[in-house]
């Protein structure tokens, strides 16, 4: 990518967040919104990076701080960088959905997976992350950003059980990405059962990227 062509898909990019803070700030003014829509928090990273991590949806300390996956979310990620030998700084993060989707009561507001609608509503802009980025390798966390990237090449996607820590292909408006379904890092926590599973993908995560930057 020639310094002219990287200029403008940064500006493609943050044209795109434009659009989507604009499209978020009109469904807040709607009455009792499930989600928090003025808080946006959107991609963070390296530009040209060759991998991107995609996660669900920001949660509360992520919505608070306008950093994706800071705070509990962010020491299990950094754990996987460890176990990946690579940098949080040389990758791109974002989400799927840039909002956190709630569930509202009288006393509480609590996270929510995000509904079919909403992530089709949110593939757009994912789509202009990718394209701008053109990562060598994207790693998903859990089941609804693997969704959303089969959606995005339109092939129907594989359930996450199934492929885990398996090096795919994608096509991307005919560019060719490699993939690799990681289950989320909070997995282990609620299924002690995924700990070594999940260290034996982040392990094979590791061979595939010492690859690329071979």
């Amino acid at each position: 990518m020639t310094k002219q062509e990287d200029a403008g898909s940064k500006c493609a990019l943050e044209e795109a967040y434009t659009q989507e803070r604009a499209r978020l700030f009109a469904l807040a003014a709607k009455d009792e919104p499930q989600g928090e829509y003025r808080k946006p928090v959107f991609g963070e990273g390296v530009r040209g990076a060759r991998i991107v991590l995609i996660g669900e949806a920001p949660g509360a300390e992520e919505t608070k701080l306008g950093h994706p996956f800071v705070g509990k979310a962010g020491k299990q990620l950094d754990a996987l960088f460890c176990r990946f030998g690579v940098m949080r700084e040389d990758a791109f993060i974002t989400n799927v959905v840039k909002y956190r989707p709630v569930v509202r009561s009288e006393k509480s507001m609590r996270n929510r997976t995000p509904l079919p609608a909403e992530v089709k509503a949110a593939l757009p802009l994912l789509k202009t992350e990718l394209l701008s980025i053109a990562p060598k390798l994207i790693l998903t966390l859990g089941n609804t950003p693997l969704k959303a990237v089969f959606a995005l090449s339109a092939q129907k996607p594989p359930s996450i059980g199934a492929a885990h820590g398996q090096l795919l292909k994608i096509d991307i408006d005919g560019i060719a990405i490699s993939l690799i379904p990681l289950y989320h890092p909070a997995s282990g926590i609620y299924n002690r059962a995924l700990v070594e599973v999940m260290e034996q993908d982040a392990a094979f995560v590791g061979s595939v990227v010492r690859a690329l930057e071979g």
